[in-house]
């Protein structure tokens, strides 16, 4: 006995499937037949349709558990995409400890695994990596999509063969900021060499390396993408920052943040919200906490006091 069709496609709205025939919204899917037709007219819309569930059925966890044939997606940050993993606890599905034959088998198959992944240099070099990614970017608290694509941005430079001859936590250190810059998270080269054992210097010097290499345009930096975190640094209200960022979009709307350091824009706006406001904000604790000299800052605050015609009450 055939089975009843079932109504998977009936919504009002104009982007889903309609009958070319009636312009009716009453498709109805057949399993058995896997057509696709119209529950008003009739006409066979699909007579082909691909049905993308399991063939198989399951009525409980375990048989759901047992049955499925696929596995997780891969991971960007894993050395082994297929995750194969054999534990050092030694004991079974239940808790109970192995036997002591089955725990030597298990430490057989333990150390083949680890030769069969870690067989070659490139593999090895790869491993300590990741591991370098998952660490610096711990300490930077850093999202995981920017962890993603420092991991592939590694990836593509191992399999062009940059890798050999330089530090590799030097060009984990570069990826990482390279992912940051790319996602326009808030993290400085000042941020990033503080985590490692690099020097600023350095750092830039092979920033600029994976730049040439990976042939990547860079978008350019912005006041916008770090004034929060200065503000938080600095322990400023809501308001005080709020205000900063229209006086930046002002500065944006004048132009004269071109060519600026985008750290001395956010610090100069940042320190007139705050007098504004009448905050209290030493200028060497801004100057510090933004990385600038108290010079820059003095000389930024200047010019958007006179191009913004901003009036500040010192009393």
């Amino acid at each position: 006995m055939p089975s009843q069709p079932i109504n998977i496609l009936t919504s009002s709205e104009p982007s889903m499937p309609r009958c070319p025939d009636c312009n009716s919204n009453k498709l109805a899917f057949d399993s058995t037949r896997g057509e696709v037709s119209c529950g008003s007219c009739g006409l066979v819309v699909e007579d082909s349709y691909i049905d993308q569930t399991a063939e198989w059925r399951a009525y409980t966890k375990e048989q759901h558990v047992n049955r499925a044939r696929t596995g997780t997606p891969k991971n960007l940050l894993s050395y082994d995409h297929y995750g194969t993993l054999i534990d050092y606890s030694n004991r079974d599905i239940f808790g109970n400890s192995l036997s002591p034959e089955k725990a030597s088998q298990m430490f057989r198959l333990r150390t083949l695994q680890r030769r069969a992944v870690l067989q070659y240099g490139t593999e090895r070099n790869l491993l300590r990596a990741l591991n370098e990614i998952k660490r610096i970017s711990s300490q930077l608290n850093l999202t995981l999509k920017v962890r993603e694509t420092a991991a592939m941005i590694y990836r593509k430079i191992l399999k062009t063969g940059l890798v050999r001859g330089r530090s590799t936590e030097a060009l984990v250190s570069a990826a990482l900021y390279l992912a940051c810059r790319l996602h326009k998270h808030p993290a400085s080269l000042e941020d990033v060499s503080d985590k490692t054992r690099l020097s600023k210097k350095k750092l830039a010097r092979n920033f600029r390396l994976l730049l040439k290499h990976l042939d990547l345009k860079m978008p350019l930096a912005s006041p916008d993408s770090s004034i929060a975190k200065f503000a938080s640094i600095l322990n400023f209200s809501p308001k005080v920052l709020i205000e900063a960022q229209e006086i930046l979009a002002r500065a944006k709307e004048a132009k004269i943040t071109v060519g600026k350091n985008p750290n001395s824009l956010a610090a100069a706006a940042l320190y007139i919200a705050a007098i504004q406001n009448k905050t209290k904000c030493p200028q060497n604790e801004i100057a510090k906490t933004c990385q600038i000299t108290e010079v820059t800052l003095r000389n930024r605050y200047k010019e958007f006091i006179r191009v913004l015609d901003i009036k500040i009450s010192l009393s």
